[in-house]
């Protein structure tokens, strides 16, 4: 990898460090979720700063090259994320269903009382 690519690759990985405090602190995300992204944002930036790790990942696993290896990684990070969101979507939906049938029943015993 030449340099001039792994200077652009460090930057880029501190700017997404950067950018993701700077959501976290300003939107107040939960701590799990920005530990991952944390973790995420330093795992890019070790890739940058050490190119030789995905390369010598990419050869014991069996990859034809580290790009594939790092594709991989990047989908399997991104699986990781959805089944997540849909995990909490699933609850939300489920506390959604309570508190409306809550209302309901509220609402009914406040009708029939009149």
């Amino acid at each position: 990898m030449s340099i001039e690519l792994q200077l652009f690759f460090i930057i880029a990985s501190v700017i997404t460090f950067l950018f993701v405090i700077k959501k976290i602190q300003k939107n107040g995300y939960d701590i799990a979720d920005a530990i991952i992204w944390i973790l995420w944002a330093v795992l890019l930036l070790v890739i940058s700063i050490f190119p030789q790790i995905p390369t010598w990942f990419s050869k014991k696993l069996g990859f034809m090259s580290s790009a594939n290896f790092i594709f991989c990684m990047f989908i399997f990070f991104l699986y990781i994320m959805l089944f997540n969101q849909n995990a909490q979507i699933s609850k939300l939906r489920e506390t959604q269903k309570e508190l409306i049938q809550k209302l309901s029943i509220r609402e009914y015993k406040s009708r029939k009382e009149e």
